[in-house]
């Protein structure tokens, strides 16, 4: 299946949506608890991948980032790379919330899980690093997620004093 876009994606109501999410957290912590630490890092991803989603819908940016992409389909690198270009805006609330640091720390993470990822038959990893790379994944995915929320909650709230 080709997932390029979700606009092929069937709807989902905003209840299963934040029961799905809910469910995949559980996992991620019990992938962590038993040392699923490759399933951890993919949770973690598919998280990161919502969160920034949900960051540039609530900042009225999302089909702004789309067209800015040309075709080409949605991902992480590019989300992020958004987000931290409208963040430079001191004035925008996202300059508030997502700072050059946690954007560059997810950036790397995803580089470093990729390169994890396609060496993973050729070369001899320490459980201890791909361990270490799972939990500054979650580390971050926690980071992401709190600011996410609180950015949306600010966009919101200013939303309704503009009513």
């Amino acid at each position: 299946m080709d997932i390029k876009q979700d606009a092929t994606m069937p709807s989902i109501s905003n209840q299963q949506k934040y029961e799905n999410y809910r469910e995949q957290f559980k996992r991620l912590n019990r992938a962590l608890s038993n040392g699923f630490n490759l399933e951890a890092m993919f949770i973690e991803y598919a998280l990161m991948e919502d969160r920034t989603e949900s960051v540039l819908r609530h900042a009225e940016k999302w089909d702004a980032y789309i067209k800015s992409r040309h075709g080409h389909g949605t991902n992480i690198d590019s989300k992020v790379k958004y987000i931290k270009k409208l963040a430079e805006n001191k004035k925008d609330l996202l300059h508030k919330y997502f700072s050059d640091d946690l954007l560059d720390s997810l950036l790397q993470w995803k580089e470093d899980r990729n390169r994890l990822i396609h060496a993973l038959l050729k070369q001899n990893f320490a459980h201890n690093e791909i361990a270490d790379l799972a939990l500054r994944g979650k580390e971050l995915t926690d980071s992401l997620r709190n600011k996410a929320r609180n950015y949306n909650r600010a966009v919101d709230k200013a939303k309704a004093q503009r009513c």
